[in-house]
């Protein structure tokens, strides 16, 4: 059965709670809903969505979205959005100190063993909820990630990380023209080490948007995804051609693989376009290449990635 279009997006907020970590994080719900939409303010976006509206009739996919080192569960409010009103129940975790509120764990091992479990951990609430149990596929899961958040996708679909290839970069002499993260992981000082994860056999595909894969360079470490995997690489961004690269040669078949370069992209052209009143304010996540048009990219990214999504779950819902 061909998934339901819907013509109206649901939205409302919910909290995971990590007992053992005493800690408690946000999400965003975006879902199907019979219920008139109305513009309503988040912070500085507007988003065209019922608030607490009840969910569609029928059982939906569930994707996760999982954003990059500093985000929030607005980056990617657009793609939410247009997934979500094409059939699908779209959650947006805040991954704890690792978000544009608080950032203290960028760049350190407790981030990579901890980003999969936040993700995990909200599917599990999902599940659980009484709003949304009696709508979902429990069986079909997909996640999205940008940057580290498509780190946080490898690993949950069965990645095994180890630090080994970011230890021999960040052991070599500094370069002018190096990436920041790499300054960062220096000063850091991470050992070579394996990143335990625990892998989520509810997901049955990855969307990746410039995934840092940096973790998934030692021999094996992708052996066991055996998901459908939608990678878009930037042109414009750090090492594209050799992300490909692991992404291909890693993976157990390279049909799991549909991989496209998006000429003049950069590594934040990914993330929903900001309100031009706050572009100057936001700096580089705001910014792209000289020429790059990123509200019309984003047309064609949501389309994309839609597409990818129905041909993997068509049949998965039964909405009426």
């Amino acid at each position: 059965m061909e998934i339901a279009k819907s013509k109206f997006v649901g939205c409302c907020k919910a909290d995971v709670r990590d007992q053992e970590h005493d800690l408690t994080f946000p999400m965003l719900l975006m879902y199907p809903t019979n219920a008139a939409s109305t513009s309503v303010t988040f912070g500085p976006f507007t988003l065209e969505v019922a608030m607490n509206a009840p969910v569609a009739e029928g059982r939906f996919p569930l994707v996760m979205i999982s954003h990059g080192s500093g985000g929030s569960n607005l980056t990617h409010r657009t793609l939410g959005r247009h997934l979500a009103m094409n059939g699908f129940v779209v959650c947006m975790p805040e991954h704890p100190f690792n978000n544009r509120h608080n950032n203290e764990l960028q760049y350190t091992i407790q981030n990579m063993i901890y980003r999969p479990r936040h993700i995990r951990m909200a599917i599990d609430e999902i599940f659980s909820h009484e709003k949304f149990k009696s709508h979902l596929d429990f069986e079909n899961v997909a996640v999205i990630g940008h940057s580290v958040g498509g780190y946080t996708a490898l690993a949950l679909a069965g990645g095994a990380p180890h630090t080994q290839a970011l230890v021999a970069l960040c052991q070599k002499t500094a370069q002018a023209d190096e990436p920041y993260w790499i300054t960062l992981l220096r000063k850091n000082g991470i050992a070579s080490q394996p990143i335990t994860v625990t892998a989520d056999h509810r997901v049955k595909a990855l969307v990746l948007f410039a995934p840092d894969v940096s973790l998934f360079m030692s021999e094996g470490a992708l052996r066991n995804v055996h998901v459908p995997v939608l990678l878009l690489v930037a042109e414009k961004d750090y090492m594209p051609q050799e992300t490909i690269a692991v992404l291909r040669d890693g993976l157990p078949e390279r049909s799991q693989l549909t991989h496209r370069v998006v000429k003049n992209a950069g590594h934040y052209s990914f993330l929903s376009p900001f309100p031009e009143t706050m572009q100057s304010r936001v700096g580089d996540a705001a910014k792209d290449p000289e020429g790059f048009d990123r509200e019309e990219f984003h047309l064609e990214m949501n389309e994309e990635v839609l597409n990818f999504l129905q041909k993997i779950f068509e049949g998965a819902t039964h909405a009426r």
